[in-house]
């Protein structure tokens, strides 16, 4: 076995000299953390679920799959539906097509109807009798009873319409 001092490096003569001579006293004072740098709880049940899905992935047997033969469909348009594409674009290409030239320079007027003076008397007859309807005073009206008569035939007279009949 080697001694220890043998295993250390050898240092210049100029560093032994700082050394021997280094005050440990002038060293600031510093507080130690320990740091656990350890998975949560959460983080383990993450990753055994990640790492189960992909053995679940991993492990997949494509034994159990159905060879399916795709179909390709193509979807023609009917009859109406390229009647009616044909008359939309000829509408469009009318439209973009149109001479304006063609078309002569219109001035417009606009007429006025004032009611003439019997419609004038008209509605002012019909707000009077509106008026006069609102502000009626029920108050002067007297009390009526009112008496229904409905005479019914008597005996001879049905007997006179059976015999009629």
């Amino acid at each position: 076995m080697s001694s220890p001092k043998k295993d250390l490096p050898l240092l210049p003569p100029a560093i032994k000299g700082e050394l021997a001579q280094f005050d440990s006293t002038k060293l600031k004072q510093a507080e130690t953390k320990e740091i656990q740098l350890l998975p949560s709880n959460e983080d383990v049940e993450k990753e055994n679920i990640y790492n189960s899905l992909l053995q679940n992935v991993e492990g997949f047997q494509h034994s159990t799959l159905y060879h399916i033969q795709p179909q390709k469909r193509v979807h023609l348009p009917s009859a109406e539906d390229l009647q009616r594409e044909r008359r939309h674009y000829n509408l469009m290409t009318g439209v973009e097509k149109f001479n304006k030239s063609s078309l002569h320079h219109v001035k417009t007027t606009e007429k006025c109807v004032l009611p003439n003076s019997e419609d004038i008397e008209r509605e002012k007859d019909q707000q009077k009798l509106l008026e006069e309807i609102k502000s009626f005073d029920t108050s002067n009206m007297k009390h009526s009873e009112m008496t229904v008569k409905n005479p019914l035939p008597t005996k001879d007279v049905m007997d006179q319409y059976k015999r009629s009949n």
